[in-house]
């Protein structure tokens, strides 16, 4: 068995190698998102939403309906995201006005039980695709404007409700069963802490306490060597030198801390840097992951469904530092994900249903369109 994961990471290495050492052109890059955005138009539900409860791998046991409908939302609000930066076609388009109308029509995700809080990622996503809707020209003057304002001041409230005492949001109940629920963790709050970052720049009404309170729990998360716990602790540790608290097992996670703790100048570009250099270091651990089914099964308790997680927040990542930093990370992010595109278009690193695709996707395309600002004139230049 370990010479079988051996070989396996080997191959992984050397994949990763000459992917990273290969140069892409704006078109191959342009290509690759275009065809990333016609597999999202082609795969969008009936009623306008992304993701559905489709080849389910877990029991129903596992979830039920209301986890779904927190998957679709926050899903949706992410693929949203991914039509207006990326989609340029009349269908596309078309598809980013249908997923806008399910937005305001679809009723809030709710707790779905004692133990089950994915509420929180519909709350999350949900918000972060409102506020990139809202900061938009094309949705300046647009009908909807109102309504789209409403879903978000609801999806901060529903926020502001469910914020653990130690200022995190989890998507599972800890030991103790409570409202709010008790456990939170470092990435959930991150992107939770960024998706209000946005929503103050859309003009929307944050509570500055409750922002405070999210910022301070990833801030406490971080580790000197860069690492994040994964879950928001009383005291946080690195713990054992193989856990998912070190460097090597937090690189999917790394990259959503710095630029939400950056973005409210909490570190600095150094840190941003150091965690991208980190990144693309011990890329490996997070490659041999990427499609493996049960969650936190490879090195250091790294899950599937950190992949394209991490390579969307590496993006950004590289977006804030100096135009002369970007180039180098860009173009390794870039060969990163050309390199694991499947020929339909998608981006995939987990299954557990229909939603890993869509979601997986929008990550993918939106990522792609980052990195290229950073080494294309033409897209920096908005072609």
């Amino acid at each position: 068995m370990h010479l079988l994961r051996g070989a396996l990471l080997f191959g992984t290495l050397t994949a990763s190698a000459t992917a990273a050492s290969a140069a892409h052109d704006a078109d191959t890059v342009q290509a690759a998102i275009a065809k990333g955005v016609a597999y999202l138009v082609a795969h969008q539900e009936a009623d306008g939403s992304f993701g559905a409860p489709r080849n389910i791998m877990l029991s129903e046991t596992f979830a039920t309906v209301h986890t779904y409908e927190a998957w679709t939302f926050a899903t949706t609000g992410l693929v949203a995201m991914a039509l207006l930066d990326c989609g340029a076609t009349p269908e596309a388009k078309s598809a980013l006005d249908r997923a806008v109308d399910w937005l305001i029509a679809a009723p809030q995700p709710v707790r779905v039980s004692e133990w089950d809080c994915d509420h929180v990622w519909g709350d999350v996503y949900g918000l972060q695709g409102i506020a990139h809707l809202l900061r938009n020209p094309r949705f300046d003057r647009d009908a909807r404007r109102p309504k789209l304002i409403a879903v978000g001041k609801r999806l901060l409230r529903d926020l502001e409700q469910w914020q653990s005492p130690l200022g995190g949001w989890g998507y599972y109940e800890g030991e103790a069963i409570s409202k709010p629920n008790s456990w939170s963790t470092q990435f959930t709050t991150a992107a939770g802490v960024i998706a209000m970052q946005d929503a103050k720049l859309a003009g929307l009404p944050v509570d500055e306490a409750h922002f405070a309170k999210a910022l301070r729990a990833v801030k406490h998360c971080r580790l000197p060597n860069g690492a994040y716990t994964y879950s928001v602790d009383a005291v946080s540790s690195a713990a054992g030198l193989e856990d998912i608290n070190q460097v090597k097992g937090s690189l999917g996670r790394m990259q959503v801390g710095n630029v939400a703790l950056y973005r409210s100048g909490e570190v600095d570009g150094r840190a941003v840097r150091s965690g991208l250099e980190q990144f693309f270091e011990h890329h490996q651990f997070l490659a041999v992951a990427r499609g493996k089914p049960i969650p936190h099964e490879s090195w250091y308790a790294v899950a599937a469904y950190f992949f394209l997680f991490g390579h969307f927040y590496a993006a950004e990542a590289i977006e804030l530092l100096p135009a002369e930093q970007r180039p180098k990370f860009a173009r390794q992010l870039e060969a990163k994900l050309l390199d694991v595109q499947e020929a339909d278009g998608a981006f995939w690193d987990f299954h557990i249903s229909t939603y890993t695709r869509a979601y997986g996707t929008a990550f993918g395309v939106m990522s792609l369109a980052r990195v290229a600002r950073a080494t294309s004139p033409r897209f920096a230049a908005g072609g």
